[in-house]
């Protein structure tokens, strides 16, 4: 027999005689086998007849979490993902690279990965993570192969399980960025090398190798995996010597080499790219350490040890709900398994996981912010295994019943999911999330796509310069800028064509006197307010931008309106409408026009009026405000010019047009009177105005 016995590709052992590097059949070469524990899983016992069903239904959960609002949750793009989004667009336009150096510089497996998607799909949200989703549900398989060959084909499938179903995973399989694929290689590659240590094959050892050169295309942290690989190799020379590892390690350094040559050449020119990120995060830096390298040190490793069942990354854009890794209810398998791996700590595939996790542990250790859900996934997968292990010790703990027990674990996994979906929903409904993805950006993009033909769009070069690329590249990748005008406020006014309809997108602390100017009379102007946005250094949200669109206002189109209500000869009103979106929201479209300045204190309210009294009402100045920006000035008002402005108003119940009345007026909140509503004669004719016809 030779020396690696009757062992196929899944680990299995098909001889009923002795094998020689068979450690369930001999005590005296219980660690000639490396990668295979008997004490956890039952390795050599083969799986049910529906084993493979199991994996196909794993496979299907995975799938299904992460197709599940895919381009939703979480909402918006953040700039990262975008940046990914922009060069990919360069990608399809043919400027390929080895490394991408705009962004603080990114690994290109993603980017080419994305720019597949974009060029099939076009330029969208989901077409940007696409390539993680499939990646995280393809991870499974090498997941399961992994923890099969290491641990038994039950260890196999908890596993592929925790994979499929923890909430750190199934995030980064929702985020378009480049960390996914990290977990994936890593898996594969050690998988491969385990196969390839068993069998002695030089192509399964070459194999190995040019898949771990992969992963160096995918993540900064892959770097930390040389001294992983040191370290077990040196292992495995203690407890097994060199005779397996020689000239095999010759065929994987080969392997690897070959996929690292265009790297290598890219860094030989470009020294500054290599350390340049890790510099800057590095917590001996002393910008971030203040003076106190080993202090924050110890502090960094007691947050990095907290982060599998006490607390983990605070920094919800990484980590929803700021979760451990493991939910409580995987707690005590993770300290079993840990418990059965320390004690079992000389059996090299248990002594690999926990090197594994240690050494990719250092990375979120070593930069600031530990523990850092995206520095810290490459100690994924390695660390599901440990309450995979735990998880089968419960199955098989013979001090209860194998119902108890067996059904109590599977009771525990469909818990667990239930945990995932319900708290990653939750975090897609926080209105911080949509902050931290910059959803503002993305609403910001879809109304510039809405922009009709023939359109003057000015863009304030503060949202997006194409030279520095600073500001929101949601907006570039999203939509087509080429034919936006960018401006700056202080540079000029962007010319205005006469009679051509203009939309203006203005960042609203900046200067807008120009505002006025850009309108020609007799013109009708839309406000829309974009949606709430906030900067990573920023204490408050602010809407993002306010659009001014103007067009010409026909003869034909005011012949259309009733007469004007005359608001104590301040500002009148010359169409007011409402339509229901649904029974408790109403939307009101509001058509103002004024001869000259008002006072900048004016106040319009919308009001739902019932027996009881008033149900429900916004009240903001003419043209809108949230508070923060005032969209249109007291002091632009002028002849031929007509505002539409738009309000939503909440109903605490359905709407009920025999009982409920929709009413509006103006008042001054300084004096708190209303304006009288004037007749034809200007007399006083009530102080408020009601909304009739109002359309379902």
């Amino acid at each position: 027999m030779n020396r690696t016995g009757l062992h196929d590709l899944s680990g299995y052992c098909h001889s009923p005689s002795f094998c020689y590097t068979c450690p369930a059949l001999t005590n005296d070469r219980q660690f000639t086998h490396p990668f295979l524990n008997n004490n956890s899983g039952s390795p050599h016992k083969r799986p049910l007849r529906w084993g493979w069903a199991l994996l196909l239904l794993v496979v299907g959960v995975a799938a299904a979490l992460r197709f599940w609002q895919l381009g939703a949750i979480p909402p918006g793009l953040y700039r990262d993902e975008a940046f990914n989004g922009l060069d990919a667009l360069r990608v399809l336009d043919g400027e390929l690279a080895v490394f991408f150096t705009a962004n603080n510089g990114r690994e290109p497996a993603y980017i080419y990965l994305t720019a597949f998607f974009v060029g099939l799909l076009g330029r969208s949200v989901t077409a940007v993570r696409l390539g993680a989703a499939l990646v995280g549900i393809v991870t499974v398989l090498p997941v399961f192969w992994l923890a099969r060959a290491w641990f038994g084909w039950r260890v196999g499938l908890f596993a592929a399980w925790l994979w499929a179903v923890t909430l750190w995973p199934v995030h980064l399989s929702h985020i378009g960025l480049r960390i996914i694929l990290l977990p994936s290689c890593l898996a594969l590659t050690f998988w491969l090398g385990t196969l390839a240590y068993r069998r002695q094959r030089w192509w399964l050892w070459f194999l190995a190798g040019l898949v771990y050169g992969l992963a160096f295309y995918t993540y900064l942290a892959v770097r930390f995996t040389p001294l992983l690989l040191a370290m077990v190799g040196l292992f495995l020379l203690w407890r097994q010597g060199k005779e397996r590892l020689w000239p095999g390690i010759v065929w994987f350094a080969g392997g690897t080499a070959v996929t690292l040559i265009p790297f290598a050449l890219f860094y030989a020119t470009h020294l500054d790219m290599l350390l340049g990120r890790s510099g800057q995060v590095s917590i001996f830096n002393p910008d971030i350490n203040a003076g106190d390298p080993w202090g924050l040190l110890l502090r960094q490793i007691g947050r990095a040890l907290g982060l599998f069942v006490w607390q983990g990354d605070l920094i919800l854009r990484h980590n929803p709900v700021a979760r451990s890794l493991f939910d409580p209810l995987m707690a005590v398998p993770f300290f079993i398994g840990l418990v059965w791996c320390l004690r079992r700590w000389r059996q090299p595939a248990t002594a690999t996981t926990l090197l594994w996790v240690a050494v990719m542990l250092s990375v979120t250790i070593l930069a600031e912010d530990a523990p850092h859900f995206l520095r810290a996934a490459g100690i994924l997968p390695a660390a599901l295994f440990i309450p995979a292990v735990g998880l089968n010790w419960l199955w098989e703990w013979p001090k209860l019943p194998a119902a108890v027990r067996q059904w109590g674990v599977l009771v525990l996994l469909a818990l667990s999911l239930w945990l995932t979906v319900r708290d990653y929903a939750a975090y897609g409904r926080d209105p911080q999330t949509a902050l931290l993805f910059e959803a503002a950006a993305v609403e910001m993009a879809a109304q510039l796509r809405t922009e009709e033909a023939g359109t003057a769009v000015y863009l304030d070069s503060w949202f997006w310069d194409e030279t520095t690329q600073r500001g929101w590249p949601s907006l570039p990748f999203l939509a087509d800028l080429e034919h936006v005008v960018f401006f700056r406020p202080e540079s000029g006014l962007p010319p205005a064509v006469v009679g051509q309809p203009v939309s203006l997108y203005t960042w609203q602390f900046g200067d807008l006197s120009f505002v006025p100017g850009l309108i020609t009379p007799p013109a009708l102007v839309t406000l829309h307010t974009g949606e709430l946005a906030r900067g990573d250094l920023e204490e408050s949200a602010y809407p993002l931008y306010v659009r001014y669109h103007a067009q010409p206002l026909t003869a034909a189109q005011t012949a259309e309106w009733p007469e004007a209500v005359n608001f104590g000869n301040q500002i009148r009103l010359r169409q007011g409408t409402a339509v229901w979106l649904d029974p408790q929201t109403a939307q009101v479209d509001l058509y103002w026009e004024a001869e000259t300045a008002v006072s900048p204190h004016l106040t319009a309210f919308v009001q739902l009026v019932g027996p009881a009294g008033v149900m429900a009402q916004v009240d903001l100045p003419p043209g809108g405000s949230d508070g923060q920006v005032r969209p249109w000035q007291a002091d632009w008002w002028r002849p031929g010019v007509v505002l539409h402005e738009r309000r939503v108003l909440q109903l605490p119940q359905p709407y009920d047009p025999t009982s409920q009345r929709l009413i509006m007026g103006v008042y001054d909140p300084v004096t708190a009177v209303r304006l009288p509503v004037l007749d034809e004669n200007e007399n006083p004719a009530g102080d408020s105005w009601e909304i009739v016809g109002i359309r379902n």
